[in-house]
C-alpha cells in the first residue's frame, strides 16, 4: 500500500515537471524576436512573433538626416534596443517624454495616472534634437506599421502613443524572402560614414545618446 502511495506521488510529480517544463519551452519559443532586415534595399525593423513576421520601422524618414547615424545604424541600435525592453516584458507602449528636462525623446511609456501615458525609468529608445517635434517624430516611424494593421499612433492626454503589445497581437504578416532572411547586412559604399559624422555622433544630443 505505500509502495503504491509513493508510486503515485513519483508519477503526480513527474507530470507537474513535464506540465511546467512544456509551458517553460512554450514561453521560450513565444518571445518575440526583433531584427533589424535589409528589405528590398532599405534598413527595417521586423519582429518575428509566434503569428510571424512583422513589419515595425522603415528607416527612411527626413528626420535623422542631420544626426551623423546612417538608416543602417540606426535601425541595428535602435533593434537592439526594442529587443531589450521586450525581454525584460516592459514593452507595451512606445511614447514621447524629454531627457534631462531638455532634450525630446522616444522612449518605452507607462500609464501614469493623471498624466497619461510618460517615459519608464532607463527606458529611452532615440534622443532627438532640441527642435524636433517628439510627436510628429513618433507617428512619422510608426506610420509603416499602423498601415499594416492594428491601431496606429493615438493622442492621449496631450502626448502620443504607440500601443505596440496591442499591435503585435493584431498586425498582419509579412512574407519571409531570402533578401528579408539577411539581417544586419551593410553596403560598405553606401553606408560609409565621414569622420565628421563619426563625430557627431559621439555628442549629445544625437540620435541614440544614452
Amino acid at each position: 500500500m505505500i509502495n503504491k502511495q509513493i508510486n503515485l506521488m513519483l508519477i503526480s510529480c513527474l507530470t507537474l515537471t513535464s506540465v511546467f517544463t512544456t509551458e517553460n519551452s512554450f514561453a521560450q519559443k513565444a518571445k518575440n524576436s526583433y531584427k533589424c532586415i535589409n528589405n528590398k534595399g532599405i534598413p527595417t525593423t521586423v519582429v518575428d512573433t509566434s503569428r510571424g513576421r512583422i513589419q515595425l520601422i522603415v528607416w527612411q524618414s527626413d528626420f535623422f538626416r542631420n544626426s551623423g547615424w546612417t538608416p543602417q545604424k540606426r535601425c541595428q541600435e535602435v533593434t537592439a534596443r526594442f529587443q531589450k525592453f521586450s525581454d525584460s516584458g516592459s514593452l507595451r507602449y512606445v511614447t514621447t517624454g524629454l531627457i534631462d528636462k531638455k532634450y525630446p525623446a522616444i522612449c518605452v511609456g507607462q500609464k501614469t495616472p493623471g498624466q497619461g501615458y510618460t517615459c519608464t525609468k532607463n527606458g529611452l529608445l532615440l534622443t532627438l534634437q532640441s527642435d524636433d517635434n517628439p510627436n510628429e517624430v513618433l507617428k512619422t516611424l510608426f506610420n509603416n506599421a499602423a498601415q499594416v494593421g492594428g491601431k496606429p499612433v493615438v493622442r492621449n492626454d496631450g502626448n502620443y502613443v504607440f500601443p505596440m503589445e496591442e499591435f503585435l497581437n493584431q498586425a498582419q504578416t509579412m512574407e519571409i524572402t531570402t533578401e528579408e532572411n539577411t539581417p544586419n547586412i551593410i553596403n560598405n559604399n553606401e553606408e560609409k560614414t565621414t569622420q565628421k559624422e563619426e563625430e557627431n555622433s559621439q555628442e549629445c544630443p544625437s540620435i541614440l545618446c544614452n
